[in-house]
Parts: structure tokens; C-alpha cells; sequence
């Protein structure tokens, strides 16, 4: 009798610990777009700089300026239309004259956008990445970074 309780008890046991552990694993549950609203930067692998605007319903601006561009913007309309656990999916309107024709989808990931910019003037759409960062996480981190290099001792010039 003694044994049964105590299977049954260490049976109870190892389910909660398994139990435990499966929820410990699960991946982060996907933001809203409320939680996506604010102001995101970054470069993409052309060295274009980029500047998505969200609110919290999902409409927003994209801002292009690429390396080649003289100063000149390219801007987008764009509405986050499809979250689908982080994968992010985008309409897009052009508001600039000149402006590409592009479509936008990307992941969200714990403190970042993986955007992807489709140019639909080459071909089939070729994809260039860009990793996008909030704006305040990057001049707060650009603050810290000029602090510590500050207290680096000089180096000679090469």
C-alpha cells in the first residue's frame, strides 16, 4: 500500500517537473501591434538607412534614405496587415516620387525587426535584409558606448 502512494506521489512529481519545463521552453508570445508602435532604425545589407514609424494600430511611415541618394527619401506609406506568431507581414503605398516599388514582410524577434524590403522592379523581387532597432535603444546604447570609449587611453594613429 505504502509503495502505491508513494509511486503514485513520485509519478505526481516527475508530471509536474516535466510540466514545469515544457512551459519554461515555450517561446515568447507574440507582440500586438501596440506593443510594435514606436520608432525603428537600422541599416540594411545595401548600407541603406531605414526609419519605420508604427502606432499602435499598425500604420505608419517607412523612411529609405539610401547610400547613393544624395539626402534624398524614400518614403512609404505602410500598414502592419498579418502577425502570425512573430512573422510580420506589411502593406506598403509609395508617397514619394521616385520611390521604388517594394513590399515589406519581416520577424519580429525579442528587441528587433528583421525587415525585408522586396524590390518588385527586379525580376521576381529580390529581398534585402535589414536588422531595425528601436530608436531609443540605439542612442541610449550610442550614449553608453561614447562613455566608454572616453575612458579607453588614446591610440596612436596608423
Amino acid at each position: 500500500m505504502k509503495s502505491r502512494r508513494l509511486l503514485a506521489s513520485l509519478t505526481g512529481l516527475a508530471l509536474l517537473l516535466v510540466s514545469v519545463s515544457a512551459q519554461a521552453i515555450k517561446p515568447p508570445m507574440p507582440r500586438s501591434r501596440a506593443q510594435l508602435a514606436g520608432v525603428w532604425v537600422g541599416p540594411d545589407a545595401w548600407g541603406s538607412v531605414l526609419r519605420l514609424e508604427l502606432n499602435s494600430e499598425g500604420q505608419g511611415l517607412l523612411a529609405v534614405r539610401d547610400l547613393d541618394s544624395k539626402g534624398d527619401l524614400a518614403l512609404y506609406k505602410v500598414e502592419l496587415a498579418k502577425i502570425n506568431i512573430n512573422d510580420l507581414s506589411f502593406s506598403v503605398s509609395s508617397i514619394s516620387n521616385g520611390a521604388a516599388r517594394i513590399a515589406l514582410s519581416g520577424t519580429n524577434d525579442s528587441n528587433a525587426i528583421n525587415l525585408v524590403r522586396y524590390l518588385k522592379d527586379f525580376g521576381d523581387g529580390y529581398g534585402v535584409h535589414a536588422l531595425l532597432i528601436r530608436q531609443s535603444d540605439l542612442q541610449s546604447g550610442l550614449r553608453d558606448l561614447k562613455a566608454a570609449g572616453s575612458k579607453l587611453p588614446a591610440q596612436p594613429a596608423r
